[in-house]
């Protein structure tokens, strides 16, 4: 959910009408194809409402809340994408789960992702951040979907920032430093990119070879950047910051020994600020003193993610939306089954995982 709209996500459909009641407003009628699916509703006023929805295999009543959307005027949106794993082949602890669509153009990975960020483009993001991961493994190949990935929206501003899998040890060939025929750069430090409202940050978490992660080397920069800035502040990466010293969840992030330190350091110079990661493949929130720290899953796996921030006077609100594209919900809606089932309850968090805002005053 986000102010004024709601998705409405199910795991299976036969192909029928469905029709969307809602009290105020005009019914939302469709012709479903049949097995997964989502659908937006928009022009939501805060607070309660009901969902009435009609299928062929009957009636359901689903009630939410619409939140209010943070003070002030809308001011710019901001889309992001985390391990996307471009050039993976299969998925699950054993490697078992395979393209369910093998014969197509391109891959799961690539469907997912092409999926997620032409939705997010249609939301009205105005610049997409890739949060590492974008190449499944160092190799010339997986770089060069990443390329085709960004050159399929030439005319959307994006920042590319590296994961431990594009930097790990799948091969010896130097990192490209940008990507693709529009040379999108791998950023391998701090980017600041300022809009209407807040300050983005990108920053390199990665370690040549090893999968952890560090914020030790780009900590000052980040410190700087965004103690310097007028507005709020968005802060992203790839890695997670851990809560304890000994990992709770994998996989191992930024440590918490340099987590906890860096955390309340940039909560006492730069407290308006939002901080997301992915890596985990799992939605997640967090308040940390003044700081919002959320993870955001990933595009090419269950529930498969893509996260959106609205940045308003008076705050930022994040929302992360399922990829809803059929040919890119057919495939997370299967992968669902990884780890044995286990997968599916643990990897979308709740709502509040999802949607949350930080509020910064106007």
């Amino acid at each position: 959910m986000e102010p004024g709209a709601a998705q409405l996500c199910w795991g299976h459909l036969p192909r029928g009408e469905v029709r969307i009641e809602v009290s105020g407003r005009e019914p939302l009628t469709f012709i479903h194809e049949g097995g997964a699916g989502a659908v937006v509703v928009d022009r939501l006023s805060a607070g309660p409402v009901e969902f009435d929805v009609r299928s062929i295999v009957g009636a359901q009543r689903l009630d939410a809340l619409i939140p209010e959307p943070p003070p002030g005027e809308e001011l710019c949106r901001i889309a992001t994408v985390s391990d996307l794993h471009l050039g993976s082949r299969n998925w699950g602890a054993l490697k078992t789960v395979k393209d369910i669509e093998p014969d197509g153009p391109d891959r799961y990975a690539m469907r997912c992702a092409k999926s997620a960020v032409q939705e997010a483009s249609d939301w009205g993001a105005q610049l997409l951040v890739i949060k590492g991961d974008a190449a499944h493994h160092r190799r010339t190949r997986d770089f060069g979907l990443v390329g085709d990935l960004v050159d399929h929206f030439p005319k959307l501003p994006m920042i590319l920032v590296p994961g431990n899998h594009d930097v790990d040890n799948a091969s010896d060939i130097e990192l490209p430093t940008t990507m693709g025929r529009r040379g999108l750069p791998l950023e391998r430090g701090v980017r600041v990119h300022d809009m209407d409202g807040v300050r983005v940050i990108a920053g390199n978490t990665s370690i040549e070879h090893v999968s952890i992660g560090t914020v030790n080397p780009i900590a000052e920069d980040v410190f700087a950047a965004a103690s310097q800035s007028d507005t709020p502040n968005l802060l992203l990466i790839h890695h997670q910051f851990q809560k304890y010293l000994v990992p709770t969840y994998w996989p191992p992030g930024i440590p918490a020994n340099e987590s906890k330190p860096f955390l309340k350091r940039l909560g006492a110079v730069a407290p308006r600020t939002l901080v997301s990661s992915g890596h985990t493949h799992r939605n997640r929130t967090r308040r940390v003193g003044p700081l919002l720290v959320t993870e955001v899953c990933s595009t090419k796996d269950w529930p498969g993610c893509w996260a959106g921030y609205r940045i308003y006077e008076g705050g930022i609100y994040q929302s992360a939306y399922r990829t809803a594209t059929p040919t890119a919900i057919r495939w997370t809606e299967y992968s669902r089954r990884a780890l044995f089932g286990l997968w599916s309850p643990w990897s979308p968090g709740s709502i509040d995982d999802r949607c949350a805002a930080l509020l910064t005053g106007a």
